[in-house]
């Protein structure tokens, strides 16, 4: 028995002494700071797209090496960047790194690796290799190369130092789709992709080829649709941006409900009682209308002061608006382009509203299929949005009463972009709610049913949402 005592004593006292022994050991170098011994780009010059190769010989011969930030960096902006783990006292690396030929890239630009070594304790040794210049390739002419069978024309250099190449007396519609071309062939000049080739990449323009893009995917589109046609273009070739020109729309002074407004607008979808487009308005122009009569309950107050029988004057700023008009209720609702945000627009969007105009109803939902849906807020002046609209607040069984809608900084969903009406003081008879799955929402009480048109004003100025009722 005390044999058996003593053997788990022993036993004991080894599984003790193991124990102390596995503890967890941090270990401590002495002070100590990684150096770059070799630094290298083997190129003094190149030009861009093509590649540098950078080798580094790093050492630390107290601590460990952990990690080396590598950038290559051209004219401020990071062409390529990795983090490399870095093993024991000593490291070598060799990198090979295209340089792209892309937007703002300067001719003699110097192309900069930083390096940033970091040891096991946490020491960090910078350094930076600047021996390399970036030349622009040599490009004797670029040339406009619309789509289809359309001829290629010679853009002409009309500022050396900024690199902007321009021409004039085209004869294009609203958009064109086209590439830029360093080299053209054949009797109609269009596109040798044996020279550079300027198309769409991204959001942007850079360079494409024939074997990664297809030859319609590349091409740029460019629409400015505010004018009778596109007669000038301007290639900036450093910044790689586009402009055209031509002349302007003039605003409409007459508007026929059938004539110009096409059936059944493909914006809409399914919506077959409208009919519209993109109409041309200028402010405090005067417009006759055909097709629609009762002008003071078939028009937008927001956007029309009728002067006569068949006559009213534009309100908004002058610019391209949509036209959309409800051939059921001989109304027409004009409202920004779609795209159109938020300083220079302003969308509500909700339920317990309807046009204006008698008979009253009330048409909107939350959705954006059509403008039976929401109503664009006309910008008055800065700060100052306001929007007429027919309010229908019932009571309900709840807090809020029927009448409840936001107002957004764009038409459609868009996540964060948003006016809270809990940011501004809300004027009777509507009110902010802050009631969960409404908070900030324009509302009208349960306990004070109202209808009416209003005129709704939203003042950034003043941080306040007022409304008048005008019948």
């Amino acid at each position: 028995m005390k044999k058996y005592i003593k053997f788990i004593v022993l036993i004991s006292a080894a599984i003790g002494s193991w124990a102390c022994t596995n503890e967890d050991i941090v270990v401590r170098y002495a002070a100590s700071t990684p150096k770059i011994d070799t630094a290298t780009v083997k190129e003094a010059q190149i030009t861009y797209g093509d590649s540098i190769h950078v080798k580094v010989v790093i050492s630390d011969k107290i601590a460990p090496l952990s990690t080396l930030l590598f950038r290559v960096v051209c004219n401020n902006e990071i062409v390529y960047t990795e983090t490399i783990r870095t093993k024991g006292n000593a490291a070598g690396i060799n990198r090979t790194v295209g340089v792209p030929f892309v937007a703002n890239r300067p001719d003699n630009a110097p192309v900069k690796v930083y390096l940033t070594e970091t040891n096991v304790s946490g020491s960090v040794r910078d350094s930076i290799v600047s021996t390399t210049i970036a030349k622009r390739p040599i490009i004797s002419e670029y040339w406009l190369v619309p789509d289809g069978t359309a001829k290629g024309v010679k853009l002409n250099l009309t500022d050396a130092t900024n690199l902007i190449y321009n021409i004039a007396g085209l004869t294009f519609g609203t958009t064109i789709n086209y590439k830029i071309a360093t080299k053209v062939k054949g009797p109609f000049k269009k596109v040798d992709w044996s020279g550079l080739v300027f198309g769409k990449v991204g959001d942007g323009i850079g360079i494409v080829d024939s074997i990664t893009n297809s030859i319609t995917s590349a091409s740029i589109t460019t629409t400015d649709a505010t004018l009778v046609g596109i007669s000038t273009f301007t290639f900036d070739a450093l910044k790689f941006s586009i402009k055209v020109g031509g002349k302007l729309l003039e605003p409409v002074t007459t508007l026929d409900m059938t004539a110009d407004l096409p059936a059944n607008p493909a914006a809409l979808g399914t919506s077959t009682n409208f009919r519209g487009g993109n109409v041309y308005f200028g402010e405090g122009v005067e417009v006759t209308f055909s097709g629609i009569t009762n002008l003071a309950n078939n028009l937008s107050p927001d956007y029309f002061q009728v002067t006569g029988p068949t006559t009213a004057k534009f309100l908004g700023k002058t610019g391209l608006y949509k036209a959309y008009f409800l051939t059921t209720a001989s109304y027409l609702y004009i409202e920004p382009q779609p795209e159109a945000i938020y300083p220079e627009a302003l969308w509500i969007c909700g339920q317990g509203f309807g046009r204006p105009q008698t008979p009253y109803l009330t048409t909107g939902s939350w959705n954006w299929n059509s403008p039976l849906d929401y109503f664009p807020c006309r910008l008055v002046s800065p700060g100052i949005y306001q929007v007429t609209i027919y309010c229908k607040n019932d009571a309900t069984v709840e807090t809020l009463g029927s009448l409840n809608f936001k107002f957004f900084d764009k038409r459609g969903w868009w996540d964060g972009h948003e006016h809270l009406s809990t940011d501004y003081t809300v004027s009777a008879p509507l009110s902010a709610s802050s009631v969960a799955g409404n908070v900030g929402n324009t509302v009208g009480l349960s306990s004070a049913p109202f209808e009416g048109v209003y005129k709704i004003t939203l003042n950034e100025n003043d941080h306040t949402i007022k409304s008048q009722k005008m019948n």
